[in-house]
């Protein structure tokens, strides 16, 4: 990953996209080979919000406070809460400002997740480090956080994103790893390089057929007909 990179990281749910996410965040020591990092880098990690406590009694502003805590000892100041002045700023950064004193509980979906990321910017990262930020908020949300994130990555901001779905990072990602230890498969590539049937039906371990166009694309299973099923003048399938 260089400085100022997008990278997705794209598989089946319990491929191994998180763990392959923690190896490189240093949490778990790698099975094999070796994980290097350049001295002094900084990095911001967005949790996935479901494995949140949803009624932790905290504000927006306290969330977001929290974010410059518990990193390494090496980096001055660390160990400390960020400033209420530092951590405004960062919500201003996601253009969330007027939710500091909310309770973060009563935020929606895709208030939370901007929250969190104003929480990993607080620190100032060298890398974005998200584990599918997207995960329960509506459509337009989803796109609106996806542009975000592009937006700090054209700033410099490097990113490593896990998603389900390759369309979700296909436009936004310049690389993209398909993730799936059961197959195995562990493939790096531009992201428009993926963008094939084959190659999807190889991670998802079934035919995998692509739709729609542009930001609109998804990917999904081959539905063969069931005998005598959907044949009438209309020519349904299911």
């Amino acid at each position: 990953v260089e400085p100022g990179d997008y990278l997705g990281l794209v598989g089946p749910n319990g491929g191994g996209k998180t763990t392959v996410l923690r190896t490189l965040l240093g949490v778990i020591p790698p099975l094999a080979g070796r994980v290097v990092r350049r001295a002094g880098v900084q990095v911001g990690y967005v949790p996935p919000r479901p494995r949140l406590d949803p009624i932790f009694p905290v504000s927006a502003l306290e969330v977001v406070r929290q974010g410059a805590m518990g990193c390494a000892a090496s980096f001055p100041g660390c160990l400390r809460p960020a400033s209420p002045e530092a951590a405004r700023a960062a919500l201003g950064r996601l253009g969330v400002e007027t939710l500091a004193g909310q309770a973060f509980a009563a935020l929606s979906g895709g208030q939370q997740q901007r929250v969190l990321i104003a929480r990993a910017l607080v620190r100032r990262p060298d890398l974005l480090v998200l584990d599918e930020p997207t995960a329960g908020v509506d459509v337009p949300s989803e796109h609106g956080l996806l542009d975000l994130i592009g937006g700090l990555n054209d700033e410099g901001v490097a990113v490593i994103l896990v998603a389900h779905e390759l369309t979700m990072v296909a436009g936004r990602a310049r690389r993209v790893a398909l993730v799936n230890k059961d197959v195995p498969l562990f493939e790096v590539a531009p992201a428009g390089a993926l963008l094939d049937p084959g190659r999807l039906s190889a991670l998802y371990g079934r035919a995998m057929e692509i739709r729609g166009e542009g930001e609109d694309r998804f990917v999904r299973p081959v539905h063969e007909p069931r005998e005598g099923c959907c044949a009438g003048a209309l020519g349904f399938r299911e």
